[in-house]
């Protein structure tokens, strides 16, 4: 176990979610991981998908994916599980980063998040949301109407460092060539992705990344399950609708220019958060094969135990020689 946080010790703890959650981002991982440097992302997207469902449907949980991939057979938003009698909805990834399983890249993950029924924020279904990311030690220091210099000289005070000592994560994309020219005028250090929305979040609020802070224009479903991982964590996100047309600024009307911090990106009462390496990189190792065996390594979270935990499983592979 990572960290405890609060009063309740972890082994008291009953019915801890992302204990269950683990199982089904394991499974996604050990499914798709076979297929690292095989060229083929839609059927690492299909047989993860596969995998995380089995399992959901296995488990002690039924409810629906409201966030998620648009375009997965298994797991699209909207897709019922009905496992168990624990009612909840489901925010999932079964793997984030299909494109870099297949070539072989690093930083690809499976994550899966809990919330009680309607417990995700509803926002406006605009396709993407800007966004600033810190950790527990930059809380407050981000202001999305601020400047982005300005912004990274707060987080820079207030982890006693300079802004020549942070590194910034910002996914590789087009839209994105001004913000790093920006960060990197600012005098800070530039680490890009080439996928990984809700991975490169996590990474700027958990400690030992090296990652300070994340930046981008991502997805909304991204956001609002990274801003689940971000509140568990004790760091800070912020975001502000980027509508992509006249059809999507008339969506959002008035909240054109406001800023959501994590009490309304990440609203529910109870959160729980599974995510599990499968090609490895700064937040988790990846899936590594011995003989007989496969070990996987996650990082589990709840806000309502208040725990983070980092947990490493060695599935043994039966029939596999020894």
């Amino acid at each position: 176990m990572e960290q405890q946080r609060g009063a309740i010790p972890s082994f008291l703890a009953r019915g801890e979610l992302s204990l269950e959650l683990v199982h089904a981002t394991e499974a996604a991982a050990l499914a798709c991981a076979r297929l690292l440097g095989k060229g083929d992302p839609d059927r690492v997207s299909e047989v993860a998908g596969e995998a995380m469902r089995r399992v959901l449907e296995d488990s002690g949980l039924s409810g629906t994916v409201v966030l998620g991939p648009r375009d997965d057979q298994n797991l699209a938003s909207g897709t019922s599980l009905a496992a168990g009698e624990r009612a909840v909805d489901f925010g999932l990834f079964p793997v984030e980063g299909a494109s870099q399983v297949a070539r072989g890249s690093a930083n690809a993950v499976s994550i899966i998040v809990a919330v009680e029924p309607g417990g995700f924020a509803k926002l406006p279904p605009v396709w993407y949301v800007e966004k600033m990311v810190a950790g527990p030690g930059a809380r407050g220091a981000i202001d999305l109407d601020d400047s982005i210099a300005d912004n990274l000289r707060r987080i820079a005070f207030a982890r006693d460092a300079r802004v020549q000592d942070l590194t910034v994560v910002i996914l590789d994309r087009p839209r994105h060539q001004e913000i790093i020219a920006e960060v990197a005028a600012a005098g800070a250090r530039v680490r890009t992705l080439e996928e990984g929305d809700v991975a490169g979040a996590i990474m700027a609020a958990v400690g030992g990344t090296g990652i300070d802070a994340a930046i981008g224009i991502d997805g909304m479903h991204a956001t609002l399950i990274a801003a689940c991982a971000v509140r568990c964590l004790g760091g800070e996100l912020q975001a502000r609708l980027w509508p992509r047309n006249e059809e999507e600024r008339t969506l959002i009307r008035d909240q054109a220019s406001h800023v959501f911090g994590l009490a309304e990106l990440a609203p529910a009462a109870d959160v729980a958060v599974a995510i599990t390496g499968v090609t490895g990189g700064q937040l988790l190792p990846g899936v590594l094969y011995g003989s007989g065996y496969a070990e996987t390594s996650s990082l589990l979270m709840s806000s309502r135990h208040a725990t983070i935990r980092r947990v490493t499983t060695r599935h043994h592979v039966i029939g596999a020689a020894s």
